[in-house]
């Protein structure tokens, strides 16, 4: 009798912790992006490498429009100025930094949807999620419950063939409606092409925000550093979206 019911608890146990992948995506589902959201999007950047004796910086403030006509990027006035005032400082001196210009060819569309749409970008990030601790914990005072999920990459074929190693795990804690509150991704790479070996650690951040039918990443950060070809380097970019 004690060791069916042993296997019971196992089993009961093995079940609770596959429920926490399903009431997450559940959750997500609810957030189809569907209607009309207009913010102001501040993009942040810092790089650098061996060759370099200062960080390159970028920072840019610009709005964006999304619905059912599709993405619209809006640069002021203001921006645009500056960005053409630091491109001609730069033809006069090259080591004049360019902020504006730095930070505005950082912009792409993809970074902004993923924003603009969390649920679906932390959706793609579940896909090949294995659920490993279900924790209830607190935030604020209130109830909520934190999910670990190891991740393992796929890679394509090309890419398999170069990759040593490649690790990553997602953390995502979410309110009592299992709705994520914030997110964090670690990971680390290892490749080597012919006889360079190469090494990547990233670190990834969410603060998410609840907007109508739509969950948005008010604050996200990207952190990656690592080595190959003799160089080192790292690197940030901090996105902050303020709705209007």
């Amino acid at each position: 009798m004690k060791r069916w019911m042993t296997i019971a608890i196992v089993f009961a146990a093995a079940a609770a912790r596959a429920d926490g992948l399903a009431d997450l995506r559940a959750a997500l589902a609810r957030f189809p992006a569907q209607s009309t959201i207009r913010a102001a999007v501040t993009l942040e950047k810092q790089h650098q490498d061996d060759d370099s004796n200062t960080p390159e910086r970028g920072k840019v403030t610009f709005d964006v429009e999304a619905g059912a006509e599709g993405l619209r990027v809006t640069y002021a006035n203001e921006v645009i100025a500056r960005a053409q005032a630091e491109s001609r400082a730069e033809e006069i001196d090259p080591e004049k930094p360019t902020p504006t210009v730095t930070a505005l060819r950082s912009i792409d569309a993809p970074q902004i949807v993923a924003v603009l749409d969390g649920a679906a970008a932390l959706l793609r990030q579940l896909t090949n999620a294995k659920l490993q601790k279900d924790q209830r914990i607190a935030v604020a005072g209130r109830p909520a419950r934190q999910l670990t999920f190891a991740i393992q990459p796929k890679l394509s074929k090309a890419d398999a063939k170069h990759v040593k190693s490649a690790e990553m795990s997602l953390v995502v804690v979410a309110d009592a409606e299992n709705v994520p509150i914030n997110a964090e991704i670690r990971g680390a790479v290892k490749a080597k092409f012919f006889l360079m070996s190469f090494e990547q650690k990233f670190h990834q951040t969410w603060t998410f925000a609840r907007a109508g039918d739509r969950l948005v990443a008010v604050q996200h950060r990207d952190e990656q550093s690592g080595s190959g070809m003799g160089q080192n380097f790292s690197g940030w970019t901090a996105t902050t979206v303020t709705l209007r």
